[in-house]
């Protein structure tokens, strides 16, 4: 707990699994509302809006990975000195 409190340790993974899943979660209720609704959009809401909603986290995944693997060099990198 006190990694996390003193900034050590980042709860960005989880809050991301965590907001993906409400993504989908809403994109689901979104395309179901739609199609209770007689709209014919609803199938281009499920289609385009899970697979826009995974896009939109692999990006912040992506980011925040390359800023681990950022880490990890500088930390090689001042071990060697």
């Amino acid at each position: 707990m006190r990694d996390y409190l003193l900034f050590r340790k980042f709860m960005m993974p989880f809050a991301l699994q965590l907001l993906f899943w409400a993504g989908i979660a809403g994109t689901l209720y979104g395309a179901w509302w739609l199609y209770s609704h007689d709209n014919w959009a609803w199938i281009m809401a499920l289609v385009f809006g899970t697979l826009l909603t995974r896009l939109i986290f692999e990006g912040f995944i992506l980011r925040y990975q390359t800023y681990l693997c950022l880490v990890d060099i500088r930390n090689r990198l001042l071990d060697d000195v």
